[in-house]
C-alpha cells in the first residue's frame, strides 16, 4: 500500500519525468557524440591514408619501383607507418611488396578483409580500408589501415553512454523513491493533525522541523491559519457571550417597563413616558448592532479596496475643529499637536470614525476640567496619531483588554455605552495594518495609532 502511493505521488511522477528527460538528454548526447566522434575520427584516417598515397606516388614519380619499394620498407623499418597496409603489384598480378587482394586498379577508396591483426572478435577477419593509386607502367598502389577501429570506437561510446544512462535511470527512480517516501511521511503527519483538528482536538498543530524548506513553511502557514481561526472561534464565543450579557439589562428594563405598562391603569401621559423609555431602549439596542455590524465589516477587509492617498494632518486638524465646540460645553479642553503635511494611504471615513470614538471615549470618562490632546508626528518610519487624557486613566493589567469587543472597566459601567468604540478602533487600525497600543499618560491614558507611512 505503502508502495501504491509512493508510485501514485506528485513527487514521484515529477521524479519519474525528470530521469525520462535526463534520459532523452543522455540519449541526444550519445548520439551526437558518436557522430561527432566518428565523423572526426573518418577524417583523420582518410586524410592519413591520402597523404601516404600522395607522398609514395612522388616517391614513384621521382625513382621509380625502387624508390617506392624503399620508402615502404623505410617507413615500416623505422616505425612510420604506424600500421598501415601497403602493396605494390603490377598488371600481370604479380606482388611486387605486400600481400593485399588484388582489385581493379581505379583511383579511390575500397574496402577489403585482410589476415586478423589481434584486436578482432575470434573468427573475423581484419576489415581495411583501402585507397586506390594506378602508377605508370602498368602497376597499382594500395595503402589502406584497420577501419574496424574506428568502428569499435563508436562502439566503445555507445555501451559507454548505455552504462551511463542505466546507472542514471537506475539512481533517479530510487531516488524518487526515496524522496517520495520522505515527503509523503510529512503529508500524512500534516493530514492527521488535520484530521485530529476536525475531531475537535483545535490545540492540534502541524509539526515542523528545523531545517526551513517548502513543507515547513506550507506548515508555518498552517499552524497561524489554524491560531487565527482558533482565535476567531474563541472571540465568537466570547462575542455570543458578551451580546447576551449586554442585551440582558435593557431587555429586562424594557420588560418591566411594558409590565408596568400592562398591568396599570395609566393615564396617557404616563403611557407616552413609558413609549418612549421603551422606544430609548430599543435605539440603544439597535445601535449596539449597528456597531456589531460596523465592526464586522471593517474586519472583513472589504473597505480595502477603497483605500487612498489620504493627507491625514488636514484630517485629523478639521475632526479637532468639529469636536473643540463640542469640549468645551461639557467643560473639557482639547488641544492639538499637529506635524504638516503627513500622509497616509487608507478610509477617509473609517479613520475620522476612529479618531472621533477615541475623542468621545476621552471625553466620556474624564472628569470636568480635563486637558486632551491630539498629537500627530512622524514616528519609526511612519505616522503616529496619539490621543491622551490627563483623567483617572486604565489600569497596566486592563489596558490589553480595552479595545475588546463590550469590555467595560468596573468604574465605567454606569456610564452611557456599550463597549465597542475601542474595538472599532481596533479594528480600523488593524485593517490599515497599524499598529495601536494604550499607555500610562501621567496621569492619565494615552491610545496611540502608528500608520505606515505612504
Amino acid at each position: 500500500m505503502r508502495l501504491t502511493q509512493t508510485l501514485n505521488s506528485a513527487s514521484f511522477r515529477l521524479t519519474a519525468a525528470y530521469a525520462g528527460l535526463f534520459a532523452l538528454s543522455v540519449g541526444l548526447l550519445a548520439v551526437v557524440t558518436y557522430f561527432s566522434v566518428t565523423r572526426e575520427l573518418s577524417r583523420e584516417f582518410h586524410a592519413r591514408i591520402f597523404s601516404e598515397s600522395a607522398a609514395l606516388e612522388a616517391d614513384y614519380n621521382s625513382g621509380g619501383v625502387r624508390q617506392v619499394i624503399r620508402a615502404i620498407s623505410d617507413r615500416q623499418r623505422g616505425r612510420l607507418a604506424d600500421g598501415l597496409d601497403f602493396t605494390l603489384y603490377d598488371n600481370a598480378g604479380h606482388h611486387l611488396f605486400g600481400d593485399l587482394p588484388i582489385v581493379t586498379c581505379t583511383r579511390g577508396w575500397t574496402t577489403l578483409k585482410g589476415p586478423p591483426d589481434g584486436d578482432e572478435a575470434p573468427g573475423q577477419q581484419e576489415q581495411l580500408g583501402v585507397y586506390i593509386t594506378p602508377l605508370p607502367k602498368g602497376l597499382c598502389l594500395l595503402v589502406g589501415d584497420d577501419w574496424g577501429e574506428v568502428a569499435n570506437y563508436g562502439t566503445v561510446i555507445l555501451k559507454t553512454f548505455a552504462w551511463v544512462f542505466l546507472l542514471s535511470l537506475t539512481l533517479a527512480v530510487a531516488g524518487g523513491v526515496l524522496l517520495s517516501s520522505e515527503f509523503l511521511k510529512r503529508i500524512e503527519a500534516i493530514t492527521r493533525t488535520l484530521e485530529a483538528i476536525i475531531e475537535g482536538d483545535i490545540r492540534r498543530r502541524v509539526p515542523r522541523r528545523s531545517a526551513p524548506d517548502d513543507l515547513d513553511r506550507l506548515a508555518a502557514t498552517l499552524n497561524r491559519m489554524l491560531d487565527r481561526t482558533n482565535s476567531l472561534t474563541e472571540s465568537l464565543k466570547h462575542l455570543s457571550n458578551d451580546i447576551a450579557h449586554d442585551l440582558r439589562t435593557p431587555l429586562g428594563r424594557l420588560r418591566r417597563q411594558l409590565d408596568t405598562a400592562r398591568l396599570r391603569a395609566l393615564t396617557p401621559a404616563e403611557c407616552q413616558e413609558v413609549i418612549e423609555k421603551s422606544v430609548g431602549e430599543l435605539d440603544d439596542i439597535l445601535g449596539m448592532f449597528s456597531a456589531i455590524l460596523r465592526v464586522a465589516q471593517i474586519e472583513s477587509g472589504s473597505r480595502r479596496s477603497g483605500f487612498q492617498h489620504v493627507c491625514l494632518s488636514n484630517l485629523v486638524a478639521d475632526i479637532c475643529e468639529t469636536f473643540g465646540p463640542a469640549f468645551e460645553d461639557d467643560g473639557h479642553i482639547l488641544s492639538h499637536q499637529i506635524e504638516p503635511d503627513l500622509w497616509i494611504n487608507g478610509d477617509q471615513e473609517l479613520i475620522t470614525l476612529s479618531l472621533a470614538n477615541l475623542l468621545e471615549n476621552a471625553s466620556t470618562h474624564t472628569p470636568a476640567n480635563s486637558s486632551i490632546t491630539v498629537c500627530l508626528r512622524k514616528a519609526r518610519g511612519g505616522v503616529e496619531l496619539d490621543v491622551s487624557d490627563d483623567g483617572p486613566g486604565v489600569p497596566e493589567g486592563e489596558r490589553k483588554r480595552i479595545f475588546q469587543r463590550f469590555y467595560r472597566l468596573e468604574t465605567s459601567r454606569t456610564t452611557a455605552g456599550n463597549g465597542l468604540g475601542l474595538s472599532i478602533v481596533a479594528a480600523v487600525a488593524d485593517l490599515h495594518a497599524a499598529e495601536i497600543d494604550a499607555a500610562d499618560n501621567h496621569p492619565g491614558l494615552k491610545v496611540a495609532i502608528l500608520f505606515p507611512a505612504a
